[in-house]
């Protein structure tokens, strides 16, 4: 409820960021944050090459220095790279100099890339106009919550697919914490989309 309520109050007042994308036919956007991790983010990518999916990866920049080579296969691949801050921190916690020296910092291990997304969903406010100047903030209107250590997955995913629609940004996790719930989930969630008719493409 409270994700919900959050994402209706951000359209509201934070209409510049984008958390839908438009589209004419069935096609929505798989996204990936706080990679890149050595062993679950080729896991990912492997479950997403038997659909015939790409999808997008939000990159921490502490991660994609120490797997550059990682980063770099994922974009030969055909996946889009995004940058998540070089500490994966968050923006309502520091100043907005703090805040944007952390996202170039993390742009020094990405190339030609032109999107944004904070943390935690916590944006710099502050910071809104100069991140702008750069990039398109992505936001997203599923949530997983595969960070989760009690969640059920059974109802997260009959969760996620309702909340489904043409056009949706999809989060999960490729990381440590989220391992366990999105090894339970994303195989199901990708027959799901598949079986339903849903191209899943980078943003």
């Amino acid at each position: 409820m409270w994700l919900n309520f959050w994402k209706s109050i951000g359209l509201f007042f934070l209409p510049q960021l984008t958390w839908t994308r438009e589209v004419a036919d069935k096609e929505v956007f798989l996204t990936f944050d706080d990679g890149p991790h050595p062993e679950i983010t080729p896991w990912v990518v492997n479950e997403l090459d038997k659909v015939g999916a790409k999808a997008t990866f939000f990159v921490v920049g502490e991660n994609a220095h120490r797997y550059f080579t990682l980063v770099d296969k994922m974009q030969k691949s055909g996946h889009r790279v995004g940058n998540h801050t070089h500490r994966h921190i968050k923006g309502w916690r520091v100043s907005s100099n703090v805040y944007m020296e952390d996202i170039a910092n993390c742009e020094d291990y990405l190339t030609e890339n032109t999107i944004f997304r904070p943390p935690y969903g916590q944006i710099n406010f502050a910071s809104i106009p100069a991140i702008r100047k750069k990039y398109e903030v992505i936001m997203w209107d599923v949530l997983s919550k595969d960070y989760l250590k009690r969640l059920n997955v059974k109802r997260a995913l009959k969760r996620i697919k309702k909340a489904t629609k043409p056009g949706s940004i999809i989060v999960f996790h490729d990381s440590a914490k989220a391992e366990t719930n999105l090894k339970a989930m994303l195989p199901n969630y990708l027959k799901f989309l598949e079986e339903e008719g849903y191209k899943m493409s980078v943003l």
